[in-house]
C-alpha cells in the first residue's frame, strides 16, 4: 500500500466517523436528565418547533427532540441557576399562553406562539443569577437543531470532509449555509 491509497483510506474513514458521530434518531437517544418532567420538555420541543418551525426542506426542531437536548445541556454543562431560569421561562409562557386562551403552548395557533415568543425576545433579561433564561433556551435550540443529523443535513448543506479552503463561495437567493 502506498502512501496515496494509505490517506485516501484515512479520509473515507474520517468521513464516515464524521457522518457517523451526527445523532441519527436526533436527541430523543440521550437518556432523560433526572429532575425534569416530559411535560416540561415537551413544552421545550413546542418552543423549539415555534423557533425553527418546519419546512417544505426540513424538519422543525421539535422533530429532533430539542426539548430533551436543552435539558440535558442545562443540567449537565451549565450551573444550577440555569436549571433555575429555564423552569421560570416555562412558568412565564405557561402562564402567557393561559392568558391568551390556551390552557398550553402546543394549543395556540402558530402565529400567536410567535407573538408570545418574539414578546419574551423584546423584554430585558433579567439580572439575577447571571442567566438570561430566554436567551439560553434560544441558543440551546439552535445549537441542538443544527448539530443534529436533521438540522446539519437537511437545513444546511452537510459537508463531511471539506477539502481545499475556498474563501469567497458564491451563494444565491435561498442557498443553504454549510455545516462541515
Amino acid at each position: 500500500m502506498n502512501r496515496r491509497t494509505l490517506l485516501r483510506h484515512a479520509a473515507q474513514l474520517a468521513a464516515a466517523a464524521a457522518l457517523g458521530s451526527l445523532p441519527h434518531r436526533g436527541w430523543s437517544a440521550l437518556p432523560r436528565s433526572d429532575g425534569w418532567s416530559a411535560s416540561e420538555e415537551a413544552l421545550l420541543d413546542a418552543i423549539g418547533d415555534t423557533i425553527l418551525p418546519a419546512t417544505p426542506g426540513s424538519p422543525g426542531a421539535g422533530s429532533v427532540a430539542i426539548g430533551r437536548f436543552i435539558l440535558v445541556m442545562t443540567a449537565d454543562c451549565h450551573p444550577p441557576a440555569a436549571a433555575e431560569a429555564v423552569r421560570r421561562l416555562l412558568a412565564e409562557v405557561t402562564q402567557r399562553a393561559q392568558t391568551a386562551g390556551a390552557r398550553l403552548f402546543p394549543e395556540l395557533p402558530a402565529a400567536e406562539r410567535e407573538s408570545l415568543l418574539v414578546a419574551l425576545e423584546r423584554q430585558p433579561p433579567p439580572a439575577r443569577d447571571g442567566v438570561a433564561p430566554w436567551r439560553h433556551v434560544k441558543d440551546l435550540t439552535l445549537l441542538g437543531y443544527f448539530t443534529a443529523e436533521a438540522g446539519a443535513t437537511q437545513a444546511l448543506r452537510y459537508d463531511p470532509v471539506p477539502g481545499a479552503y475556498r474563501g469567497s463561495v458564491p451563494l444565491r437567493p435561498g442557498d443553504r449555509a454549510w455545516a462541515t
